[in-house]
């Protein structure tokens, strides 16, 4: 499905509100329970529509033994999600992603905070529709996730106290040329990784770093099996960096505040497909105030494949979300204010 303009919002009114749960570490597993078999399932079949079940059994198969290789330390929490369910999927949803966003880490306009805006954009239908609010408690402190039931990793957060941070996926690296064969080739880099998923490790950085400072080192250090671009929102107005990742290196971007899909880094930025008006949202992600609202999500931030926006403000633990859909908005905004 092609980006296209979003279509005309239906009443906010006649939408659902995202749900919300306390849960504790094994947060992945505790939402799919509360949300319910039902729940769970509908998201599964809106997300996988069109997929043979033979498929996605040969797909679940190859993820989980990749899981394995990178001795991953979630994966005895998705064999247990993998066995609470009675159709294949699981392992493929947790490991096969591809997705578009538009991020940015700023002052706010009070010039007292940092603040992440967000906007994820993913040609899965029922992302918005499903999305759910983990508030999870853990050692370091509370911490809330915009996720999925049965999601293990997270692409999107904010630790009130400490950071708000996210995740976008760099397009994909140019090597023969042809999109369809540099595809298979970065998964197949992939599946030989040792190293730990993206999506795991900032996770992890929301279940330990202490602050700021530690989330930035770990995000930057720590070896990831595949490319990706994470957003970091301290407490502070100067605590913002946006961290461009290969698996075993990090570009810096120390005059930049906004992420899309294309590296920024200069020596990095040729080798890359382009991405869906990277320049243009770029452009309109830096000429958003700094306030938290959702007010800066238009075209062509806002799109037909955008399922989720966020705004959140780590030092006042103050947090607003909207599910979208291709017609639209799916749910009600959400805001929550989170204790430290």
């Amino acid at each position: 499905m092609a980006h296209t303009r979003p279509a005309e919002a239906p009443t906010q009114n006649n939408l659902p509100e995202i749900p919300v749960f306390d849960v504790g570490p094994d947060f992945a597993i505790e939402t799919a329970r509360l949300v319910g078999r039902e729940r769970t399932y509908a998201m599964l079949d809106a997300a996988l529509a069109g997929v043979p079940l033979y498929a996605l059994r040969v797909a679940d198969a190859i993820s989980r033994r990749c899981l394995s290789a990178h001795q991953s330390p979630y994966l005895p929490e998705l064999d247990q999600l993998a066995s609470l369910s009675t159709r294949p999927g699981a392992y493929f949803l947790n490991l096969h992603y591809e997705w578009g966003c538009t991020t940015a880490a700023k002052p706010a306009m009070e010039g007292t905070s940092a603040r992440l805006l967000r906007a994820l954009d993913w040609k899965v239908n029922g992302l918005g529709r499903y999305v759910v609010a983990a508030r999870i408690t853990s050692a370091r402190g509370p911490w809330v996730s915009l996720t999925w039931p049965g999601f293990t990793g997270v692409l999107q957060a904010m630790a009130p106290g400490r950071f708000a941070a996210a995740i976008n996926q760099p397009s994909i690296r140019k090597r023969t040329g042809v999109l369809a064969i540099d595809w298979v080739l970065s998964k197949r880099d992939v599946w030989r990784s040792p190293h730990m998923q993206p999506i795991h490790l900032l996770r992890r950085a929301f279940e330990e770093a202490p602050d700021f400072s530690a989330a930035r080192h770990m995000l930057e250090s720590t070896p990831i099996c595949t490319p990706a671009i994470y957003t970091l929102a301290g407490l502070r107005a100067s605590d913002v960096c946006i961290i461009e990742r290969r698996e075993t290196s990090a570009g810096m971007l120390l005059n930049a505040v906004c992420a899309a899909n294309e590296w920024q880094t200069p020596e990095w930025h040729p080798g890359h497909h382009s991405a869906f008006e990277n320049a243009r949202r770029l452009a309109t992600m830096e000429t958003a105030p700094g306030l938290l609202d959702l007010k800066w999500l238009h075209w062509p931030i806002l799109n037909s494949q955008t399922r989720l926006a966020l705004a959140a403000d780590p030092a006042q633990g103050h947090l607003i979300a909207q599910g979208y859909e291709a017609s639209g908005p799916a749910t009600q905004p959400l805001e929550l204010i989170l204790a430290r």
